[in-house]
């Protein structure tokens, strides 16, 4: 098995969690996913966390015009997905090695078009930077002034 920082820009297998609204349960189901990271202090290449970018078909949701970025009908046979689909760069999630099929993945970007991997990578850190820098109002407890 490769080392962690080998498996950054590859696209994987990973079982997601998910509710399945007809049999009012959770299931689990196979989609493709982007790896962009990894957890520093792991502990061997067996027991370590990806960060990773789900990617989705959306059909039955909006893409989102800035975040979602378009894999179109010429980039998805040479990234060997299905259908054209939706790399969400604002959907960051985590997930175990043994979740991802790490040793056979579907394709690894970075090396199809690197060009494409960074602006993956720019959007997503463009997400992560709005988000953070919104103001948050936390409300400041005021100290009563009264005597009793």
């Amino acid at each position: 098995m490769p080392l962690p920082k080998d498996n950054v820009g590859k696209i994987v297998s990973l079982l997601e969690k998910f509710f399945d609204a007809q049999a009012g349960r959770m299931s689990v189901k196979r989609r493709p996913a982007l790896i962009i990271g990894y957890e520093t202090n792991f502990r061997s290449i067996h027991d370590v966390d990806y960060e990773l970018l789900p990617i989705s078909s959306l059909s039955n949701t909006m893409p989102d015009p800035t975040y979602d970025y378009f894999v179109d009908d010429q980039l998805y046979q040479q990234l060997s997905l299905t259908q054209p689909s939706y790399i969400r760069t604002h959907k960051i999630t985590w997930s175990h090695v043994k979740n991802l099929r790490i040793e056979n993945p579907i394709c690894d970007l970075i090396n199809i078009n690197h060009n494409i991997f960074n602006s993956i990578l720019q959007l997503n850190e463009q997400w992560v930077t709005r988000r953070t820098k919104k103001s948050i109002y936390i409300p400041v407890a005021i100290e009563s002034t009264q005597s009793i």
